[in-house]
């Protein structure tokens, strides 16, 4: 009988601890998941003027005739 009784004791013990092992993975994925969602709407994409390469606003160097790449080829002269 005291047999049977830890069985049920340990089972149920290892029973809890897979539940908030399994609560603790699902908080971590979500809080990845958060994280992954930031980063993808980092910047908003712009069109180079000259070469027609899409690119984040901030990598784009302004020219007189819009919004360029920075690449030598695509950079006006003056």
């Amino acid at each position: 009988m005291k047999l049977l009784l830890w069985v049920i004791v340990i089972g149920v013990a290892l029973l809890a601890l897979r539940l908030v092992n399994v609560a603790a993975a699902k908080r971590r994925n979500d809080a990845a998941r958060g994280a992954s969602a930031k980063d993808a709407r980092a910047d908003k994409m712009v069109r180079c003027v000259r070469c027609g390469v899409y690119l984040p606003s901030a990598d784009a160097k302004p020219s007189p005739g819009g919004l360029t790449c920075g690449e030598p080829a695509c950079v006006e002269q003056r």
